[in-house]
């Protein structure tokens, strides 16, 4: 018992420290900030979508030098250490992007009037099922013993 437990200490012990985290945490709070920003002054997609790719290039350039060298020092190829930096950049910016997107649609479904066609008689069924069963009253209940 006790070795299992030295032994799982010992494996978090000599596990690496992420030393990709402080430039990707001032990467992704740039695109954030960036996103916030254009949903705040309303950028139209295509607008969004032209400035996008410029923004945070410093912060990324600091985080592909990062995941270059943890990869680098896990003897990592070179070629595989930037393939996987290019999929892990890529990924932060299309987790933003998709954030800005949904937010965009909604703007502008909020700004589209509310449309909803008037019921008639002849389109609501007369026997349609009810979606949830009628309650059961209380008097024909059994308590919990």
């Amino acid at each position: 018992m006790i070795s299992s437990v030295l032994v799982v200490a010992m494996a978090v012990y000599m596990q690496p420290a992420d030393t990709t985290r402080p430039s990707r945490e001032a990467f992704t709070g740039c695109l954030r900030t960036y996103v916030d920003s254009a949903m705040q002054h309303r950028a139209t997609a295509s607008d969004f979508a032209a400035a996008f790719p410029q923004q945070c290039t410093t912060q990324e350039g600091a985080f592909r030098a990062a995941i270059i060298a943890r990869e680098r020092a896990s003897r990592m190829s070179m070629a595989s250490a930037q393939e996987s930096a290019n999929l892990e950049i890529e990924d932060a910016r299309t987790n933003f992007r998709e954030r800005f997107e949904p937010a965009q649609g909604a703007a502008v479904a909020a700004a589209a009037p509310a449309t909803t066609p008037a019921a008639t008689p002849a389109a609501t069924p007369t026997s349609a099922p009810a979606a949830t069963p009628p309650a059961t009253p209380a008097s024909q209940t059994t308590t919990p013993h």
